[in-house]
Protein backbone atom coordinates (compact mmCIF):
# COMPACT_ATOMS: atom_id res chain seq x y z
CA UNK A 1 0.00 0.00 0.00
CA UNK A 2 3.03 2.18 0.86
CA UNK A 3 3.93 2.35 -3.21
CA UNK A 4 0.38 3.45 -4.20
CA UNK A 5 0.46 6.11 -1.47
CA UNK A 6 3.92 7.47 -3.10
CA UNK A 7 2.70 7.67 -6.57
CA UNK A 8 -0.95 8.19 -6.18
CA UNK A 9 -0.52 10.48 -3.50
CA UNK A 10 1.40 12.88 -6.07
CA UNK A 11 0.00 12.24 -9.28
CA UNK A 12 -3.86 12.21 -8.48
CA UNK A 13 -4.02 15.45 -6.41
CA UNK A 14 -1.63 17.16 -9.12
CA UNK A 15 -3.75 16.10 -11.83
CA UNK A 16 -7.78 15.82 -11.17
CA UNK A 17 -8.16 19.30 -12.36
CA UNK A 18 -6.06 18.30 -15.37
CA UNK A 19 -8.20 15.25 -15.66
CA UNK A 20 -11.40 16.48 -14.98
CA UNK A 21 -10.83 18.79 -17.63
CA UNK A 22 -10.52 16.32 -20.35
CA UNK A 23 -12.65 13.86 -19.21
CA UNK A 24 -15.50 16.39 -19.85
CA UNK A 25 -14.83 15.91 -23.14
CA UNK A 26 -15.09 11.94 -23.27
CA UNK A 27 -18.53 10.99 -24.52
CA UNK A 28 -20.48 9.30 -21.44
CA UNK A 29 -17.54 9.87 -19.23
CA UNK A 30 -18.50 12.21 -15.93
CA UNK A 31 -16.36 14.81 -14.44
CA UNK A 32 -14.58 13.43 -11.00
CA UNK A 33 -15.36 14.06 -7.73
CA UNK A 34 -11.62 14.96 -6.38
CA UNK A 35 -11.31 13.46 -3.21
CA UNK A 36 -9.07 14.22 -0.44
CA UNK A 37 -6.15 11.96 0.67
CA UNK A 38 -7.78 10.37 3.83
CA UNK A 39 -11.18 9.65 2.00
CA UNK A 40 -9.11 7.93 -1.21
CA UNK A 41 -6.77 5.77 1.08
CA UNK A 42 -9.82 4.60 2.65
CA UNK A 43 -11.36 3.70 -0.31
CA UNK A 44 -8.41 1.57 -1.44
CA UNK A 45 -7.70 -0.34 1.63
CA UNK A 46 -11.39 -1.14 1.68
CA UNK A 47 -11.86 -2.11 -1.76
CA UNK A 48 -13.73 -5.10 -1.93
CA UNK A 49 -12.54 -6.87 -4.31
CA UNK A 50 -12.85 -10.73 -5.54
CA UNK A 51 -10.85 -13.39 -7.69
CA UNK A 52 -11.30 -13.28 -11.31
CA UNK A 53 -12.08 -16.81 -12.99
CA UNK A 54 -10.30 -17.15 -16.63
CA UNK A 55 -11.89 -18.46 -19.26
CA UNK A 56 -11.82 -18.64 -22.50
CA UNK A 57 -14.19 -20.57 -25.19
CA UNK A 58 -12.59 -23.07 -27.20
CA UNK A 59 -14.72 -26.30 -27.83
CA UNK A 60 -17.73 -25.23 -27.17
CA UNK A 61 -18.54 -25.16 -30.72
CA UNK A 62 -21.54 -27.79 -31.83
CA UNK A 63 -20.72 -29.24 -35.56
CA UNK A 64 -23.54 -31.24 -37.16
CA UNK A 65 -22.66 -33.16 -40.71
CA UNK A 66 -24.97 -34.26 -43.06
CA UNK A 67 -24.97 -36.41 -45.83
CA UNK A 68 -24.95 -35.38 -49.61
CA UNK A 69 -27.32 -36.42 -52.26
CA UNK A 70 -26.75 -38.81 -55.12
CA UNK A 71 -25.19 -37.73 -57.84
CA UNK A 72 -27.46 -34.58 -59.39
CA UNK A 73 -26.91 -31.12 -61.29
CA UNK A 74 -26.24 -28.53 -58.84
CA UNK A 75 -29.34 -25.98 -58.31
CA UNK A 76 -28.83 -22.58 -57.64
CA UNK A 77 -30.32 -22.65 -53.45
CA UNK A 78 -29.43 -19.30 -51.83
CA UNK A 79 -28.12 -19.21 -48.34
CA UNK A 80 -28.90 -16.86 -45.67
CA UNK A 81 -26.43 -14.00 -45.58
CA UNK A 82 -25.10 -14.09 -41.44
CA UNK A 83 -24.58 -11.04 -39.91
CA UNK A 84 -20.81 -9.63 -40.29
CA UNK A 85 -18.71 -10.13 -37.46
CA UNK A 86 -18.75 -7.29 -34.62
CA UNK A 87 -15.33 -6.18 -34.41
CA UNK A 88 -14.90 -5.83 -38.04
CA UNK A 89 -12.50 -8.96 -38.46
CA UNK A 90 -12.22 -10.84 -41.86
CA UNK A 91 -9.68 -12.94 -43.45
CA UNK A 92 -7.36 -9.80 -44.10
CA UNK A 93 -6.79 -9.24 -40.55
CA UNK A 94 -4.10 -10.53 -39.21
CA UNK A 95 -4.00 -12.60 -35.70
CA UNK A 96 -2.40 -11.26 -32.94
CA UNK A 97 0.33 -13.18 -31.69
CA UNK A 98 2.21 -12.41 -28.32
CA UNK A 99 5.71 -14.20 -29.59
CA UNK A 100 6.09 -11.69 -31.76
CA UNK A 101 5.84 -9.19 -29.79
CA UNK A 102 9.31 -7.17 -29.16
CA UNK A 103 9.73 -4.94 -26.44
CA UNK A 104 11.28 -1.35 -27.50
CA UNK A 105 14.70 -1.17 -26.88
CA UNK A 106 13.93 3.08 -25.09
CA UNK A 107 14.52 2.93 -21.82
CA UNK A 108 12.39 6.34 -21.97
CA UNK A 109 8.54 5.87 -22.12
CA UNK A 110 7.50 4.82 -25.20
CA UNK A 111 4.17 6.13 -25.67
CA UNK A 112 1.53 8.42 -27.96
CA UNK A 113 1.35 10.38 -24.98
CA UNK A 114 4.30 11.95 -23.64
CA UNK A 115 5.63 12.66 -20.43
CA UNK A 116 3.96 16.07 -19.92
CA UNK A 117 5.18 19.72 -18.04
CA UNK A 118 4.14 18.16 -15.22
CA UNK A 119 6.60 15.42 -15.40
CA UNK A 120 2.99 12.94 -15.38
CA UNK A 121 2.80 10.29 -18.34
CA UNK A 122 -0.80 10.92 -18.74
CA UNK A 123 -1.09 14.17 -21.39
CA UNK A 124 -4.54 13.05 -22.61
CA UNK A 125 -6.95 10.47 -22.03
CA UNK A 126 -6.90 7.52 -24.57
CA UNK A 127 -9.79 6.70 -26.91
CA UNK A 128 -9.99 3.59 -28.18
CA UNK A 129 -9.43 3.52 -31.86
CA UNK A 130 -11.76 1.02 -33.97
CA UNK A 131 -11.05 -0.95 -37.33
CA UNK A 132 -9.04 -3.60 -38.55
CA UNK A 133 -5.04 -3.89 -37.38
CA UNK A 134 -5.48 -0.17 -35.32
CA UNK A 135 -3.79 -2.39 -32.30
CA UNK A 136 -0.74 -2.18 -34.35
CA UNK A 137 -0.26 1.60 -33.09
CA UNK A 138 -2.52 1.95 -30.26
CA UNK A 139 0.32 0.00 -28.11
CA UNK A 140 1.28 1.81 -25.67
CA UNK A 141 4.42 0.72 -23.28
CA UNK A 142 7.19 1.95 -20.77
CA UNK A 143 9.82 1.21 -18.21
CA UNK A 144 9.51 1.91 -14.66
CA UNK A 145 12.73 2.57 -14.06
CA UNK A 146 12.85 5.55 -16.78
CA UNK A 147 13.40 8.75 -15.85
CA UNK A 148 9.27 9.65 -14.93
CA UNK A 149 9.75 6.60 -12.81
CA UNK A 150 12.48 7.85 -10.97
CA UNK A 151 10.59 10.86 -9.84
CA UNK A 152 6.89 9.57 -9.59
CA UNK A 153 7.69 6.18 -8.63
CA UNK A 154 4.91 4.87 -11.22
CA UNK A 155 3.34 5.24 -14.11
CA UNK A 156 -0.20 6.30 -14.46
CA UNK A 157 -2.93 6.26 -17.92
CA UNK A 158 -6.25 7.36 -18.13
CA UNK A 159 -9.15 5.32 -20.50
CA UNK A 160 -12.17 6.14 -21.73
CA UNK A 161 -14.06 3.11 -22.76
CA UNK A 162 -16.05 4.20 -25.38
CA UNK A 163 -18.42 1.39 -26.70
CA UNK A 164 -19.46 -2.07 -26.17
CA UNK A 165 -17.78 -3.26 -29.36
CA UNK A 166 -14.63 -1.31 -28.37
CA UNK A 167 -14.15 -2.27 -24.93
CA UNK A 168 -10.88 -4.51 -24.22
CA UNK A 169 -8.12 -3.54 -21.86
CA UNK A 170 -4.85 -5.86 -22.70
CA UNK A 171 -2.03 -5.33 -20.50
CA UNK A 172 1.60 -7.57 -20.56
CA UNK A 173 3.51 -6.79 -17.69
CA UNK A 174 7.28 -8.53 -17.22
CA UNK A 175 7.90 -10.05 -13.81
CA UNK A 176 8.31 -6.63 -11.82
CA UNK A 177 5.92 -4.83 -12.58
CA UNK A 178 2.18 -4.79 -11.44
CA UNK A 179 -1.10 -2.93 -12.19
CA UNK A 180 -4.12 -1.27 -10.49
CA UNK A 181 -7.25 0.30 -12.41
CA UNK A 182 -9.60 2.91 -11.11
CA UNK A 183 -12.88 3.68 -11.91
CA UNK A 184 -14.27 7.60 -12.60
CA UNK A 185 -14.70 7.90 -8.74
CA UNK A 186 -11.27 6.74 -8.28
CA UNK A 187 -12.27 3.62 -6.52
CA UNK A 188 -10.10 0.69 -7.05
CA UNK A 189 -11.63 -1.61 -9.49
CA UNK A 190 -8.87 -4.31 -9.87
CA UNK A 191 -5.27 -5.22 -8.78
CA UNK A 192 -3.15 -7.76 -10.88
CA UNK A 193 -1.03 -9.16 -8.08
CA UNK A 194 -4.10 -11.48 -7.05
CA UNK A 195 -5.71 -10.99 -9.65
CA UNK A 196 -8.84 -9.36 -7.87
CA UNK A 197 -11.65 -7.25 -9.21
CA UNK A 198 -15.10 -5.89 -8.52
CA UNK A 199 -17.35 -8.01 -11.50
CA UNK A 200 -19.85 -5.26 -11.58
CA UNK A 201 -17.28 -4.04 -13.95
CA UNK A 202 -16.22 -6.52 -16.25
CA UNK A 203 -17.80 -8.06 -19.10
CA UNK A 204 -14.79 -10.68 -20.00
CA UNK A 205 -11.59 -11.67 -17.57
CA UNK A 206 -8.94 -13.63 -19.32
CA UNK A 207 -5.32 -14.26 -17.88
CA UNK A 208 -2.57 -16.03 -19.11
CA UNK A 209 1.47 -15.66 -19.74
CA UNK A 210 2.75 -15.38 -22.86
CA UNK A 211 6.90 -15.69 -24.02
CA UNK A 212 7.65 -12.17 -24.94
CA UNK A 213 11.47 -12.23 -25.95
CA UNK A 214 12.24 -15.31 -24.28
CA UNK A 215 10.66 -14.10 -21.35
CA UNK A 216 7.40 -15.00 -19.74
CA UNK A 217 5.64 -12.27 -19.41
CA UNK A 218 1.88 -12.07 -17.51
CA UNK A 219 -0.73 -11.20 -19.92
CA UNK A 220 -4.34 -9.73 -18.91
CA UNK A 221 -7.61 -8.98 -20.89
CA UNK A 222 -9.97 -7.18 -19.58
CA UNK A 223 -13.68 -6.32 -20.86
CA UNK A 224 -14.88 -3.23 -19.55
CA UNK A 225 -18.48 -1.57 -19.24
CA UNK A 226 -18.46 2.20 -20.70
CA UNK A 227 -16.83 4.42 -18.28
CA UNK A 228 -13.78 6.37 -17.80
CA UNK A 229 -10.69 4.40 -15.97
CA UNK A 230 -7.09 5.18 -14.53
CA UNK A 231 -4.09 2.64 -14.60
CA UNK A 232 -1.57 2.77 -12.42
CA UNK A 233 1.66 0.56 -13.13
CA UNK A 234 3.97 -0.30 -10.59
CA UNK A 235 7.24 -1.90 -9.42
CA UNK A 236 6.66 -4.97 -7.40
CA UNK A 237 10.65 -4.35 -6.33
CA UNK A 238 12.18 -1.42 -6.55
CA UNK A 239 16.03 -2.32 -5.95
CA UNK A 240 15.70 -5.00 -8.77
CA UNK A 241 17.65 -4.71 -11.85
CA UNK A 242 15.37 -6.67 -14.81
CA UNK A 243 11.72 -6.59 -14.77
CA UNK A 244 10.29 -3.21 -15.14
CA UNK A 245 8.93 -3.56 -18.64
CA UNK A 246 5.01 -3.52 -19.23
CA UNK A 247 2.67 -2.65 -22.28
CA UNK A 248 -0.83 -2.14 -22.65
CA UNK A 249 -3.60 -1.81 -25.24
CA UNK A 250 -7.63 -0.40 -25.52
CA UNK A 251 -9.60 -0.57 -27.89
CA UNK A 252 -10.90 -3.54 -30.37
CA UNK A 253 -10.28 -7.07 -28.27
CA UNK A 254 -7.09 -8.59 -30.07
CA UNK A 255 -8.27 -11.03 -32.38
CA UNK A 256 -6.37 -14.40 -31.37
CA UNK A 257 -6.70 -17.23 -34.12
CA UNK A 258 -8.45 -20.63 -33.45
CA UNK A 259 -8.18 -23.57 -35.59
CA UNK A 260 -11.32 -26.08 -35.55
CA UNK A 261 -10.80 -29.53 -37.65
CA UNK A 262 -14.65 -30.61 -38.57
CA UNK A 263 -15.44 -33.83 -37.62
CA UNK A 264 -16.95 -36.15 -40.79
CA UNK A 265 -15.69 -35.75 -43.83
CA UNK A 266 -16.96 -33.56 -47.04
CA UNK A 267 -16.85 -33.98 -50.54
CA UNK A 268 -17.46 -37.50 -49.81
CA UNK A 269 -18.86 -39.17 -53.43
CA UNK A 270 -18.82 -41.27 -56.01
CA UNK A 271 -19.26 -40.39 -59.54
CA UNK A 272 -19.68 -43.20 -61.67
CA UNK A 273 -18.91 -41.91 -65.50
CA UNK A 274 -22.47 -41.88 -67.61
CA UNK A 275 -20.55 -42.90 -71.19
CA UNK A 276 -21.01 -39.61 -72.84
CA UNK A 277 -20.86 -36.59 -70.54
CA UNK A 278 -17.01 -34.81 -70.35
CA UNK A 279 -17.63 -33.56 -66.76
CA UNK A 280 -20.46 -34.42 -64.17
CA UNK A 281 -21.16 -32.56 -60.68
CA UNK A 282 -22.84 -33.70 -57.35
CA UNK A 283 -23.71 -32.04 -54.68
CA UNK A 284 -21.55 -33.81 -51.48
CA UNK A 285 -21.93 -32.92 -47.26
CA UNK A 286 -22.96 -30.39 -45.48
CA UNK A 287 -21.88 -28.91 -42.12
CA UNK A 288 -23.80 -26.95 -39.46
CA UNK A 289 -21.64 -25.13 -37.21
CA UNK A 290 -23.56 -23.53 -33.59
CA UNK A 291 -21.64 -21.22 -31.65
CA UNK A 292 -22.20 -21.26 -27.96
CA UNK A 293 -25.56 -18.57 -27.22
CA UNK A 294 -24.60 -14.87 -28.23
CA UNK A 295 -21.41 -15.33 -28.88
CA UNK A 296 -22.05 -16.31 -32.60
CA UNK A 297 -20.78 -12.47 -33.49
CA UNK A 298 -17.40 -13.21 -31.97
CA UNK A 299 -15.96 -15.95 -34.02
CA UNK A 300 -15.03 -14.10 -37.73
CA UNK A 301 -14.11 -16.61 -40.30
CA UNK A 302 -10.24 -16.46 -41.14
CA UNK A 303 -9.51 -19.31 -43.38
CA UNK A 304 -11.45 -22.36 -44.73
CA UNK A 305 -9.14 -25.45 -46.23
CA UNK A 306 -9.92 -29.25 -47.10
CA UNK A 307 -7.17 -31.59 -47.15
CA UNK A 308 -8.04 -34.19 -49.73
CA UNK A 309 -8.24 -38.00 -48.10
CA UNK A 310 -8.99 -39.85 -51.79
CA UNK A 311 -5.49 -40.60 -52.39
CA UNK A 312 -6.24 -44.53 -51.78
CA UNK A 313 -8.96 -44.12 -54.54
CA UNK A 314 -6.45 -43.17 -57.06
CA UNK A 315 -9.28 -40.14 -57.98
CA UNK A 316 -7.26 -39.21 -60.85
CA UNK A 317 -7.18 -42.54 -63.02
CA UNK A 318 -10.16 -41.39 -65.17
CA UNK A 319 -10.26 -37.44 -64.32
CA UNK A 320 -8.28 -35.26 -65.75
CA UNK A 321 -9.51 -32.72 -63.15
CA UNK A 322 -11.87 -31.86 -60.26
CA UNK A 323 -13.26 -28.90 -59.36
CA UNK A 324 -14.56 -28.40 -55.41
CA UNK A 325 -16.48 -26.07 -53.93
CA UNK A 326 -18.10 -25.17 -50.97
CA UNK A 327 -21.05 -22.33 -49.61
CA UNK A 328 -19.65 -20.07 -46.64
CA UNK A 329 -22.09 -20.08 -44.30
CA UNK A 330 -21.83 -16.16 -44.94
CA UNK A 331 -22.77 -16.12 -48.54
CA UNK A 332 -25.17 -17.16 -51.17
CA UNK A 333 -22.82 -18.30 -53.53
CA UNK A 334 -20.06 -21.58 -54.25
CA UNK A 335 -16.80 -20.37 -54.19
CA UNK A 336 -14.31 -23.12 -56.13
CA UNK A 337 -11.80 -24.02 -53.53
CA UNK A 338 -7.95 -23.00 -54.60
CA UNK A 339 -5.60 -27.03 -55.15
CA UNK A 340 -2.04 -26.23 -53.56
CA UNK A 341 0.32 -28.85 -54.61
CA UNK A 342 -2.02 -30.55 -57.39
CA UNK A 343 -2.97 -34.24 -57.46
CA UNK A 344 -4.28 -34.95 -53.01
CA UNK A 345 -3.26 -31.35 -52.46
CA UNK A 346 -5.06 -28.87 -49.61
CA UNK A 347 -7.86 -26.90 -51.18
CA UNK A 348 -7.90 -23.58 -49.66
CA UNK A 349 -10.06 -20.02 -49.76
CA UNK A 350 -7.81 -17.78 -48.31
CA UNK A 351 -10.07 -14.86 -48.66
CA UNK A 352 -13.50 -16.21 -47.45
CA UNK A 353 -16.32 -13.49 -46.77
CA UNK A 354 -16.72 -11.24 -43.91
CA UNK A 355 -18.61 -12.69 -40.82
CA UNK A 356 -18.98 -15.29 -38.06
CA UNK A 357 -18.33 -18.61 -38.50
CA UNK A 358 -21.70 -19.68 -37.54
CA UNK A 359 -24.26 -21.04 -39.88
CA UNK A 360 -24.06 -24.08 -42.79
CA UNK A 361 -21.51 -24.72 -45.42
CA UNK A 362 -22.34 -26.92 -48.14
CA UNK A 363 -19.81 -28.54 -50.81
CA UNK A 364 -19.98 -30.15 -54.27
CA UNK A 365 -17.39 -31.78 -56.72
CA UNK A 366 -17.42 -31.37 -60.66
CA UNK A 367 -15.14 -34.64 -62.15
CA UNK A 368 -13.63 -33.17 -65.74
CA UNK A 369 -13.14 -36.94 -67.27
CA UNK A 370 -10.33 -37.60 -69.50
CA UNK A 371 -10.84 -37.86 -73.28
CA UNK A 372 -11.13 -41.34 -74.68
CA UNK A 373 -12.41 -42.82 -71.74
CA UNK A 374 -13.41 -46.71 -73.14
CA UNK A 375 -13.80 -48.49 -69.50
CA UNK A 376 -18.15 -48.09 -68.81
CA UNK A 377 -17.29 -48.22 -65.41
CA UNK A 378 -15.29 -45.57 -64.79
CA UNK A 379 -15.86 -44.10 -61.62
CA UNK A 380 -14.37 -40.84 -59.32
CA UNK A 381 -14.17 -41.04 -55.98
CA UNK A 382 -13.52 -37.82 -53.72
CA UNK A 383 -13.11 -37.51 -50.07
CA UNK A 384 -12.09 -34.19 -48.38
CA UNK A 385 -11.39 -33.08 -44.43
CA UNK A 386 -12.65 -29.72 -43.52
CA UNK A 387 -10.76 -27.19 -41.07
CA UNK A 388 -11.79 -24.26 -40.18
CA UNK A 389 -9.63 -21.17 -38.92
CA UNK A 390 -11.35 -18.14 -37.01
CA UNK A 391 -10.45 -15.07 -35.31
CA UNK A 392 -12.08 -14.70 -31.46
CA UNK A 393 -11.69 -11.76 -29.25
CA UNK A 394 -8.69 -12.78 -26.58
CA UNK A 395 -10.16 -13.33 -23.25
CA UNK A 396 -13.55 -14.20 -24.62
CA UNK A 397 -16.19 -15.68 -21.56
CA UNK A 398 -17.69 -18.89 -21.88
CA UNK A 399 -21.89 -18.35 -21.20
Amino acid sequence: MKKYKKFLGTVLVASLMFAQATVANAAGAKAINPLNGSQFYAQMENAHLEPLVSTIVDDEIQIEVSEGSDTAELSNEVMPRRATNKYIWSYNTNPFVFEDQVWSSNREVYSTYPVNEEGFVSSGYLLNPNGQGSYNTALREGYLNDSAYAELGGHYYQTVVSSADYNDVTLMLESNVYVAIFNNDLEMIFESIQQTGNTDFFTRYYSTTKTIEGERNLVISLGLVTGNYYMVFMPLDETAETGYHYGFYAGQPLPIAQTTTVSGTMHDATIQWDQRSSSQSAKTQSVTITCPSGTATEYALYRVTFEDLSKPFANNTYASSIWYYYTPATASYSKQLSQIGGWWGDLVDNAPPAGSIEGTYSSSVTVNWRSGISYINARCTTMTQMTLEYLVPFGILAG
